[in-house]
């Protein structure tokens, strides 16, 4: 599974408002988590075709460099209460790096 669907999920799991709080974050341009996939894509439906369905009143968006997902589950970990690198601990196997670069 996808490591940012994986900790988002978790979170979730622990607090079930997470998602509802986090929903209220968003890159330089869109959210990273919406109720629908064309609130994460406005005006992309190519785009909001891939996002990717977490829980049964979620989805999250798709096609992050691996530095944004390491930055996007940061800002998670922030609006969750708990610390990158103490509580929630990523390790990205150089495999999954090249993936993540060859997608």
């Amino acid at each position: 599974g996808d490591v940012l669907e994986v900790v988002l999920t978790m979170l979730q799991q622990q607090d079930r408002h997470f998602l509802a709080e986090f929903a209220e974050e968003q890159g330089r341009i869109r959210r990273y988590v919406a109720h629908t996939p064309e609130e994460l894509y406005p005006g992309k439906p190519h785009l909001a075709a891939q996002a990717r369905k977490i829980g049964p009143r979620w989805f999250m968006g798709t096609h992050y460099s691996r530095a944004g997902v390491e930055g996007i589950i940061k800002k998670a970990c922030a609006v969750a209460g708990v610390r990158y690198g103490t509580d929630v601990v990523i390790a990205f196997s150089p495999t999954a790096a090249r993936a993540a670069h060859g997608a």
